[in-house]
């Protein structure tokens, strides 16, 4: 049996390039946006950690993506609708102002006694609005009610959340997330004329009898190249082989035609026995084979870009990564990430161009900094492999590389941490030390490639964020590490291409003690 190295209680793994919290656990970002010039990053928090007090939006803003001003808990509960927490949401921007909305929990007093299991009954699930018209002030002591329990169709569960407002063909539309009584995961569309009285305009589940997951949440419809995307996160997947490896998963349905046309084919609505069966889940496509992505959230900036930021991180954990408890913050978002579509039609994320500013210098590979660069390291089946040839770069605990030109198999590694293998057939991602805290292997079958190969590969390394976009980001490999050396980082790779690399320096923060 392995044992566990005892961490040093000094290890915060701070990060440098990621939104953090100053105390306090951050989780699936919320209502993002760009207001007057200003971009928004909204995100479920609980202002400390590890014990829970209160549950709402956390709120960062930025002028350039580069630096980061922290507002605290812009929303948080405050009234009878959101009295257990102030839940995800998205953001629209009309009438000079910022228009959030997000479920409130209110749960019926009582529990198990009252025959209240609060997934089935016992919950109000009120999708709630607020307003601002600064982008930092918000009217808390006004929230209201746009569509409560009774504008469900029967057939959900309290499991209704995540509303997505966005402005389509004359109307104000809504996607909602749902889980229903059934335990089907489902998506339901409301319609409107001013975004405030909502009327059921459509529903869409996966065909045929097994449902595909038991909860969509995080629905949101992407638009690129002409096409749209019904994005979700579904939950409750049986895991795979080569799909489906993270507890629950993030991904996209490729739609003909517009969603919203599809959904309103709904024939029952209010009435309707179930969800409309009319997607096929075979279709869907995962966007990250890391560790940890969960919650994406796509937005248009004013650029017209589709910016897409995650949680870097999974939902109902069975254990925080086992790292201190002492810690004062847990978890982070990922970098925000440019969508387009490639050849194939395949979305594919990049950093966004900003991030080039973190830029400090062009580090070398060299032979000589390669660690491991003859012979054989470690003695498990997973971590025994030749070096011979290698090359290395070393850098001040954070840095980006990128190889071009990609041939055949190869390996590159962090530290003697993690990892990333290309065989014949997939590539894996790799945990050999604690670092990994208890997660071992992710793997990507080649054929989810449409080049049927790695031709490139993007790495950005933060203090316990890796971030690796393969063939110009058709594929994405998220995962948080926790690696005993956070002053030090060392890549060496034995993969044939061209090699380059840069030192970073961290975001701006500001307005954090």
């Amino acid at each position: 049996m392995t044992m566990l190295v005892k961490l040093d209680q000094s290890h915060n793994w701070r990060l440098r390039y990621h939104l953090q919290m100053p105390s306090g656990n951050m989780t699936d970002p919320n209502g993002l946006c760009q207001f007057k010039g200003t971009y928004h990053v909204f995100h479920q928090y609980e202002p400390r950690w590890p014990r829970e007090m209160g549950h709402g939006w956390g709120h960062w803003s930025s002028p350039d993506l580069i630096t980061w001003y922290w507002h605290g808990g812009t929303i948080m509960p405050s009234c009878q609708l959101d009295k257990n927490g102030s839940y995800s949401g998205s953001t629209v921007v009309r009438d000079g102002q910022m228009w959030c909305y997000y479920t409130g929990n209110e749960l019926m007093p009582g529990g198990r006694e009252a025959g209240y299991d609060y997934d089935f009954k016992g919950r109000k699930a009120n999708e709630t609005l607020v307003t601002s018209d600064d982008g930092v002030h918000f009217t808390t002591d006004d929230k209201r009610l746009v569509l409560g329990n009774e504008g469900y169709p029967a057939y959900c569960s309290n499991h209704v959340r995540d509303p997505k407002v966005w402005w389509q063909d004359g109307a104000w539309r809504m996607l909602l997330g749902c889980r229903t009584l059934e335990s089907r995961g489902c998506v339901l569309l409301y319609k409107s004329a001013d975004g405030l009285a909502w009327e059921m305009e459509g529903s869409a589940t996966n065909t045929g009898g097994t449902p595909f997951g038991y909860m969509w949440e995080c629905p949101n419809v992407v638009q690129l190249g002409g096409r749209e995307f019904l994005f979700v996160c579904p939950q409750g997947i049986p895991k795979r082989q080569y799909r489906f490896q993270c507890i629950h998963n993030s991904g996209y349905f490729p739609v003909e035609g517009k969603v919203i046309d599809l959904m309103a084919q709904d024939p029952g609505l209010m009435e309707a026995d179930g969800p409309y069966r009319c997607i096929d889940a075979d279709t869907f496509v995962e966007l990250d084979f890391g560790f940890d992505f969960y919650a994406d959230q796509p937005f248009v900036d004013e650029q017209g870009r589709a910016i897409l930021i995650a949680w870097a991180g999974v939902a109902d954990m069975e254990f925080e990564y086992d790292v201190p408890t002492t810690r004062e913050w847990a978890h982070t978002l990922t970098m925000p990430r440019e969508l387009s579509l490639n050849e194939a039609g395949n979305i594919c994320q990049w950093p966004v161009a900003e991030m080039e500013q973190l830029r400090t210098g062009e580090v070398e590979f060299k032979p000589e900094l390669a660690h491991g660069s003859t012979g054989f390291m470690g003695s498990s089946t997973y971590d025994k492999f030749d070096m011979t040839g290698a090359i290395g770069a070393r850098f001040d605990g954070i840095g980006e590389f990128s190889i071009e030109d990609i041939e055949g198999a190869g390996r590159f590694m962090l530290n003697g941490d993690l990892e990333f293998v290309i065989n014949d057939d997939d590539a894996e991602l790799v945990f050999h030390s604690h670092a990994g805290r208890y997660r071992s292997v992710r793997r990507l079958p080649l054929s989810r490639l449409s080049a049927g190969s790695v031709k490139s590969l993007r790495v950005m390394v933060d203090t316990s964020v890796v971030e690796i976009f393969v063939n110009g980001g058709e594929v994405t490999m998220t995962t948080r590490w926790f690696p005993l050396d956070i002053k030090n980082l060392a890549v060496t790779s034995t993969i044939r291409g061209a090699h380059r690399a840069w030192s970073l320096r961290g975001y701006e923060f500001q307005n954090i003690a």
